[in-house]
């Protein structure tokens, strides 16, 4: 028996009929459509990018003087300006990075409290900014969510309100990171000069640096082979051999490489090929300064580092500020306590980033799990800079920031996972009904909590001794919603709906922490364990009384009253003494001069015959939450302040001639 096999009639055309042209492809069609497009380049990312960065500028920049400056911070600007006046620097210890950042913005914008921040403000944004240069590897969400989580981190976005060099520690390593992976991805120039400039900033910054160098050699040890192949995959891509160069472009990947393409997300994995290609098809240079794309980037890191160590060659003592950094980082790890040290990144980030300690850890076991390379080397970032920040007594509170950074790529890459699910799976009916729910039952809890803060229970009132029980059992009633919602539906749809609510609540937490932390009253500053050591009301009263009887005696010429500092050694009441055109330095209440206005630490009475009338003078704050009772902890933690409670600090008198002068 046989089949007869009937081929296909081709169409038939009439020959008056118009000719038909054929369809083109799936890609040209795209193609010839985003050709037709009045603004090609005008996506939604685009235009989401466009918006992150306006707000990013207004936060960072917007009433960048609300909060005088703190003793760390102005011992840091006192040295620039210092150089700024001509003179050179006297301080100890200072970052040279910030003394040469700091002089150029007050030689640009003259000296105030604003221009001071104004280098860690730039460089903040620059953090936020830098998770688009990852956005191959990590995939469009989650690169623009990580941006998005440190442009309204209230921890990142402080810090960069902030005079501190731990934010140039980040915003240099995340540089290194960023040219490092795109350079192995493609060779180009452009990365490489990054992770120079990058580095230049991480050994001028501060001593915290040689935690990043430890965190990151032992990295590239742990995962040699994967780095290994990354470097000669750079190197062959920077440097293509003779035979490779002269054969005509194709779309075709080189064989050292077999990226992992995300269609979804556009996200290329940085995991290595297993296998390399034949030595003969290798032309490798025995030094990589003979290529020319090394030398430059090594003469651009020399000439960076130069320029930033030594305020482009008018510190040269900068070189020595640099130096001095690996003995300073060993001595914050002694016994003996230091006066800015600061609370552990483990206690910052818990109650400051709720949301990326919980997205983050999912983000982290994630990318534990995951062969990338680039995802790996983030989790060991996080993971080694934590350990290291535990272990160090006299860590700065800025340092939170070098473990934060890692851990908003982290909390992104898990979010970006259910921005994908409720994309392709997620519907209003569901998931959405949780998250209604979900507000719905915390707006009830905090109103009950906040209510029974507020209230004065008696022995009698029972109902209102045990009200604190009232959003546990919110909580546990949701938990019940979304275990029903699993069983009835799917158990992803319940995980996606509480993951969503909870992301709904943290960006609101996030919101109130950063506002009351940024922009709060000064008077509640003492309360935020993030800032240190802050300035207090007192040095504006301080300040302000002495400027008002420089113009009683004076004319009114408001820095012409003569005073002096005897034994006061504050560098927070040093800068904002800084424009008056008499003030005297002397050790100690014994050796002043018998000015018109003395100021002399509290409990120290002055050696002049002459009648002087005081008042003292809080100029700091100092506050800790160790020792609160369960209610003013939890009222602490909602509103960042503790009613009846006034915070103490270093007490100053100032001694005024009763005579006119």
């Amino acid at each position: 028996m046989t089949t007869r096999i009937k081929a296909k009639r081709g169409p038939v055309f009439k020959e008056d009929s118009p000719a038909v042209e054929p369809i083109p492809p799936v890609e040209e069609a795209r193609e010839i459509e985003a050709g037709l497009a009045p603004l090609p380049w005008l996506t939604l990312e685009a235009v989401l990018y466009t918006l992150l960065i306006g707000l990013t500028l207004a936060l960072r920049l917007g009433y960048l003087g609300w909060y005088p400056l703190s003793a760390a911070e102005a011992a840091q600007s006192w040295p620039a300006l210092q150089l700024y006046r001509g003179e050179l620097p006297t301080a100890e210890s200072y970052s040279p990075l910030l003394l040469s950042l700091n002089a150029l913005a007050f030689w640009l914008f003259g000296v105030s409290d604003a221009t001071a921040r104004l280098a860690p403000a730039l460089l903040g944004m620059l953090l936020t900014l830098l998770p688009l240069t990852l956005r191959r590897q990590l995939g469009k969400r989650a690169s623009l969510l990580a941006a998005t989580l440190l442009a309204f981190s209230p921890t990142a976005l402080f810090l960069s309100r902030t005079l501190n060099s731990e934010v140039a520690l980040a915003a240099g390593a995340l540089l290194v990171v960023a040219g490092f992976f795109n350079w192995a991805e493609d060779g180009q120039q452009r990365w490489l000069l990054l992770v120079a400039a990058g580095l230049a900033l991480l050994f001028t910054a501060g001593p915290m640096v040689v935690s990043i160098l430890i965190v990151f050699g032992l990295v590239i040890l742990v995962k040699f082979s994967a780095f290994k192949t990354l470097w000669d995959q750079g190197l062959i891509r920077s440097n293509p051999s003779p035979t490779t160069a002269s054969e005509p472009q194709t779309d075709s990947l080189p064989p050292t490489v077999t990226p992992e393409v995300n269609n979804e997300d556009g996200q290329t994995s940085s995991q290595p090929a297993p296998s390399n290609p034949p030595p003969s098809t290798l032309h490798l240079p025995s030094s990589i300064f003979h290529l020319p794309s090394f030398r430059r980037a090594g003469l651009f890191f020399l000439a960076c580092l130069a320029l930033l160590a030594t305020a482009g060659l008018f510190n040269i003592g900068g070189l020595g500020m640099v130096s001095g950094f690996l003995p300073d980082w060993l001595s914050r790890f002694g016994l003996q306590g230091r006066p800015d040290a600061g609370f552990n990144a483990v206690f910052l980030l818990t109650i400051y980033e709720p949301l990326l300690v919980l997205a983050g850890l999912a983000g982290l076991a994630y990318s534990l799990l995951d062969k990338d390379a680039l995802k790996q080397t983030l989790a060991a970032w996080f993971i080694g800079l934590v350990v290291l920040d535990v272990a160090m007594i006299g860590r700065s509170s800025g340092s939170v920031i070098l473990p934060l950074v890692p851990l908003a790529f982290l909390a992104a890459l898990a979010l970006a996972e259910l921005w994908q699910g409720l994309e392709q799976e997620g519907s209003w009916g569901n998931e959405g009904l949780l998250l209604a729910a979900g507000l719905v039952i915390a707006v009830f809890s905090y109103i009950g909590l906040t209510g029974w803060l507020v209230r004065t229970c008696t022995p009698e009132d029972t109902i209102c001794q045990y009200a604190w029980l009232q959003p546990i059992a919110a909580l546990g009633l949701f938990l019940i919603i979304a275990i029903f919602f699993g069983f009835m539906a799917q158990p992803n749809v319940a995980g996606r709906g509480v993951a969503l609510a909870g992301v709904a609540l943290g960006l609101i937490m996030a919101v109130s922490i950063g506002w009351r932390l940024n922009f709060g009253p000064l008077m509640d500053l003492a309360f935020q364990p993030l800032a240190g050591i802050p300035a207090s009301t007192g040095l504006l009263d301080l300040t302000e009384t002495l400027t008002r009887q420089s113009a009683e005696r004076t004319g009114g010429q408001i820095t012409a009253i003569d005073t002096t500092l005897a034994g006061v050694s504050e560098p927070a009441l040093l800068w904002r003494l800084r424009d008056l055109e008499n003030l005297t330095l002397v050790n100690s209440a014994a050796e002043a001069p018998p000015t018109m206005a003395i100021i002399t630490p509290a409990g120290v009475e002055l050696g002049i015959g002459q009648p002087y009338l005081g008042q003292e003078f809080v100029i700091n704050a100092v506050w800790s939450p160790v020792g609160l009772t369960p209610q003013q902890l939890l009222n602490w933690l909602i509103y960042r302040h503790i009613p009846n409670l006034r915070p103490d600090g270093s007490r100053v008198i100032l001694w005024l001639s009763p005579e006119q002068g």
